[in-house]
């Protein structure tokens, strides 16, 4: 590192700016931080990138407007850029790691709380969002995202509608939706997705939803529900008061429960579901967990599948929403009429929030029936918030805790018991695709493993219960991914030689 590039800060520069910028934060009078720093400090390149570090672009560009009020905008940013390039560009002699050690000297220099691999590229991402041409603020507003700098990249997303009004695209405002989720703000987050979505907001619009009074009345007096309702949530916050609300606003001639588990949510999901509960305490019933259970082992599904007294079990999980006041009315009746069918599901609009993309999950056509072999084969996969199937099980086949995936292994399981009627007619529900599940950041090598590993319990599943031809069907999917081969021959020794929990009882 060369001492002409990085010359050494004074001991006292680090806790002047800093003070500064809070002044100039609050509208506090700085005039004596400022003589303190001194007027041959103050533009030096060293102050400025330590400013640009401390407090941004705008904090950097206000101590060159106030040293030099003649300068127009353009020449202040000039100045700006100049010192970071005199900081930070590589001499011809610099090593690969050069722009490394600049930041870990920035870090250690102006104590700042983070990481070398990322300042610079923060610091950048800021200059851009503040300074730059529209057309470079997504770029910069992805690398504030990675970074978790939330606040910055929706700072850019905000500069992007306020330049291109009308024509803003519609992804812009799915990504500020994600910052202010992230910063908890929710209600602007909704705002945001509303006004991007403009007459597609109709398409997941949640039916009024009816009192815990009027439930009652409706209902008459039942003594035990007729379905019982399943929902497992884990930091859900922004999205369970929707998934609750789309149960109640179901148009049921039956009663029905709500049970709810949360797995020991770090966020406020558990508040919001004591809310509801106080609301409606005789058809909400929570199992609030202290202690995470899946990190023990245990399945939250199979926890609530063993507590519902219903003689039907609608599933959705919680961050997920009904759509479709007559679902739950639909399914159970062509169940009650029709006593060889497992199952019933619908169609269901797909919303990829960061895109704010909406679309029916199945082109528009006749309901239709799914077989059994279609079900054990998993030619169709019955998504959770669509489901209702009868309950004539209280936990699933031991080979589950094979599984990757609780909604596959459940689909083929159900169809050891009879077919789905699956109502394509109805667009019943809304499935998200967000940006807080553990599933969508995973590599697809990763996703794909995870559907082979889930495919081979359920080959196990089969073997076991004598379903050849589920078997094959299963064995062709096997054969016919994308992953390794080696893979795959692990997987399915493993599962070979796995001594399933509770066999003789299954």
């Amino acid at each position: 590192m060369h001492a002409s590039v990085v010359p050494a800060v004074d001991a006292d520069l680090p806790g002047l700016l800093k003070r500064l910028h809070q002044q100039f934060a609050v509208g506090d009078e700085a005039s004596s931080t400022l003589a303190e720093i001194g007027t041959e400090r103050v533009t030096q390149a060293t102050t400025l990138v330590g400013a640009m570090c401390i407090g941004g672009a705008a904090f950097a560009l206000q101590l060159v407007a106030g040293q030099y009020p003649a300068l127009s905008e353009d020449e202040c940013t000039g100045a700006v850029l100049d010192a970071f390039s005199l900081i930070v560009d590589p001499p011809q002699d610099a090593t690969p790691d050069h722009e490394q050690k600049i930041a870990q000297w920035l870090i250690d220099s102006f104590a700042l709380q983070s990481t070398a691999s990322s300042l610079l590229e923060i610091v950048r991402a800021d200059f851009l969002i503040d300074r730059a041409p529209v057309s470079e603020l997504p770029q910069a507003v992805k690398i504030a995202m990675q970074h978790q700098q939330w606040e910055l990249a929706l700072r850019g997303l905000t500069r992007v509608k306020q330049e291109m009004q009308a024509g803003t695209p519609r992804r812009i405002y799915g990504l500020a939706a994600t910052c202010l989720h992230r910063l908890g703000r929710y209600e602007e987050a909704d705002q945001w997705v509303s006004e991007g979505l403009g007459d597609q907001q109709k398409l997941i619009r949640i039916p009024d939803i009816h009192t815990e009074e009027e439930l009652l009345r409706r209902w008459g007096p039942h003594s035990e529900p007729i379905v019982s309702i399943v929902c497992t949530t884990y930091n859900h916050e922004r999205y369970i008061e929707s998934t609750i609300r789309g149960f109640l606003s179901q148009d049921c001639s039956f009663p029905f429960e709500i049970l709810i588990h949360d797995d020991a949510s770090t966020d406020r999901t558990q508040a919001v579901i004591r809310e509801w509960r106080q609301r409606y305490p005789s058809v909400i019933k929570p199992v609030l967990q202290t202690v995470n259970q899946k990190s023990q082992g245990v399945r939250p599904f199979e926890l609530l599948l063993a507590k519902a007294r219903g003689e039907f079990v609608a599933t959705c999980e919680g961050d997920d929403f009904w759509t479709e006041p007559a679902k739950l009315e639909r399914q159970v009746s062509f169940l009650k009429a029709h006593p060889d069918f497992s199952c019933s599901a619908h169609n269901y609009h797909h919303f990829i929030e960061s895109k704010l993309a909406i679309k029916p999950w199945r082109r528009s056509g006749p309901d239709y029936v799914q077989s059994e072999r279609h079900l054990m084969g998993l030619r169709y996969l019955l998504w959770l918030p669509t489901l209702v199937f009868r309950k004539t099980f209280t936990a699933l086949p031991p080979e589950r805790a094979l599984a990757a995936f609780g909604d596959q292994f459940l689909t083929s399981y159900l169809g050891t018991m009879g077919r789905c009627m699956y109502f394509n007619t109805m667009v019943g529900a809304v499935r998200r695709e967000n940006e807080f599940s553990t599933w969508s950041p995973l590599p697809e090598s990763e996703k794909e493993r995870r559907r082979v590993q889930t495919w081979v319990a359920m080959v196990r599943m089969h073997e076991r219960l004598g379903h050849q031809q589920a078997v094959d069907d299963l064995m062709d999917k096997i054969k016919a991914s994308s992953i390794d081969t080696h893979i795959k021959t692990s997987l399915l020794d493993h599962s070979a030689n796995f001594q399933l929990p509770n066999l003789a009882a299954a």
